[in-house]
């Protein structure tokens, strides 16, 4: 497609990093992969190594020795193909009941994306 952006990790990363400072632990320790896209060999453990690299070069700019304190998980469950799906109709069937969740084809034909105003 010729277009240049950042890999996953550098995301991640930059994500994490731009959160409250107090909160960046736990995220580091809580980075769940989902969605088939996650399926690829070898991901989870390039993740790892590459946001390991990106915390020692910006935050530790280098100090091999402190690495040791930083902790890192990246979950990456066996069924997480689906967890995108299965995630969006658990919630669904949460709000099913809740009319200000949905809308109708007919408003929206009427009031197009302003309709969206009644969920906030």
């Amino acid at each position: 497609i010729d277009v240049d952006s950042k890999g996953i990790a550098d995301l991640i990363f930059e994500v994490i990093q731009s959160s409250d400072m107090d909160c960046r632990p736990e995220f580091y320790k809580h980075i769940v992969l989902s969605g088939g896209s996650t399926m690829y060999p070898g991901l989870p453990s390039r993740l790892d190594k590459e946001i390991r690299a990106l915390y020692l070069a910006n935050v530790l700019k280098g100090d091999e020795e402190k690495m040791t304190k930083f902790k890192l998980r990246i979950e990456d469950p066996p069924r997480r193909k689906h967890m995108v799906f299965l995630g969006g109709s658990v919630l669904a069937d949460i709000m099913k009941d809740k009319d200000a969740f949905w809308m109708s084809k007919h408003e929206y034909e009427e009031q197009g994306l302003k309709v969206l105003s009644k969920c906030f």
